[in-house]
């Protein structure tokens, strides 16, 4: 015996029949191929609980794998005479997971409906835009119940016909051959496609699709500090659904996190100015003309050095969901000059003789003076 019947259906060997059944729907369900993407594994191990509940639910084919541990009665279980079989209805299943199912040997009518997909855009901002916020009209095309056919596909004046083979139903039975015999399983109606219905005279607005499509421009709310890569989710501006709800619009925003010089990083905002070697040694106060945000006052200090930050506090970007903003550092750059005048050399020299540095060129001097 590969496997045991009672561990693969996790119960015990004096459990009751009504209590099998419910262990047994449970296990199927978990492992059932069709909540796993076809996973291999999983429909072995669903060929398996079938087989443990085969053959625990039938009192003689139980009474026998108890005393001698197989399920061999003489002419091989599965075998050509009986093949696979459950007194447990695969609908049962079908309908945990989907809704639909069979009951009493008849098909019962099911709802067709559609569901209502969710949508994505993109939508692009710049960076004065993420800074303040705004309200920004977007533009997308959406699914909605058709107009003229109200819904139903079919051609104005006509209704659409039961499906012969389903019988509404959207669903059908089918015995497929497996190494433990004939197995029953429910699928979707190839004839209706799962719609339960056939349409002889489609509606000539949207072709039977049931929706049309449809241009939409929407204007939403854009709060300031939005970031790069964030989605903002608008309910129910999806594509419509029939018998069910409309999905959801995400949109997702494209933000450069620079401009000129200006940068983002999360709420902070950084850049970088320069300042004469005389203002970073004498100090000063300046306004500093900043992309998007204006201009500002820098107070550099007497002795300030180079690569020094100055930090206004709040100053940066709000934060997106608190009453709060980061702050804005300003790096300060010290410019030496590459070609300082005549003037300006006579100046450095001055100060090089005074604090006794020898330069390279110091001769020059010597020469004016």
């Amino acid at each position: 015996m590969a496997y045991e019947f009672y561990e693969i259906l996790e119960v015990s060997r004096d459990v009751s029949a009504e209590e099998l059944k419910r262990a047994y729907r449970k296990k199927a369900m978990e492992v059932h191929p069709d909540r796993h993407g076809g996973d291999k594994e999983k429909e072995t191990l669903f060929k398996e609980v079938n087989e443990a509940y085969a053959t625990l639910s039938d009192p003689q084919k139980r009474a026998h794998y108890d005393r001698f541990g197989t399920t061999d009665m003489g002419g091989g279980f599965g075998g050509g005479q009986g093949g696979f079989h459950t007194d447990m209805d695969f609908s049962d299943i079908f309908e945990s997971f989907f809704g639909g199912g069979f009951q009493g040997g008849g098909a019962r009518r099911r709802t067709s409906g559609v569901e209502g997909e969710d949508i994505e855009i993109r939508v692009k901002l710049d960076f004065s835009e993420a800074l303040s916020g705004l309200k920004k009209t977007v533009s997308y095309s959406r699914k909605v119940v058709c107009t003229e056919c109200s819904g139903t596909g079919a051609k104005k004046g006509t209704e659409p016909k039961e499906c012969s083979q389903c019988r509404w139903a959207g669903q059908v039975r089918r015995r497929t051959q497996t190494i433990f015999g004939v197995m029953e399983q429910t699928g979707i109606c190839d004839m209706c496609h799962g719609t339960g219905k056939i349409i002889a005279d489609k509606c000539t607005k949207c072709h039977g699709e049931r929706r049309e499509t449809q241009k939409i421009e929407k204007e939403i709310d854009i709060p300031a500090g939005i970031d790069d890569g964030m989605t903002i989710k608008v309910r129910g501006e999806g594509n419509d659904g029939i018998g069910s709800k409309a999905g959801d619009l995400y949109i997702t925003f494209n933000i450069p996190n620079s401009i000129d010089g200006l940068t983002r990083e999360d709420t902070n905002l950084f850049y970088t100015t320069e300042i004469d070697p005389v203002e970073a040694v004498l100090g000063i106060k300046k306004t500093l003309k900043l992309p998007v945000l204006g201009e500002r006052v820098l107070e550099i200090k007497s002795g300030t050095q180079h690569g020094e930050v100055l930090k206004f506090k709040g100053d940066g970007m709000k934060h997106i969901s608190k009453d709060q903003k980061g702050d804005l550092f300003i790096t300060v750059n010290i410019k030496i000059p590459t070609h300082p005048s005549k003037k300006e050399r006579e100046f450095y020299h001055e100060i090089a003789r005074e604090k006794k540095i020898e330069v390279a060129d110091d001769g020059f001097l010597n020469k004016i003076f």
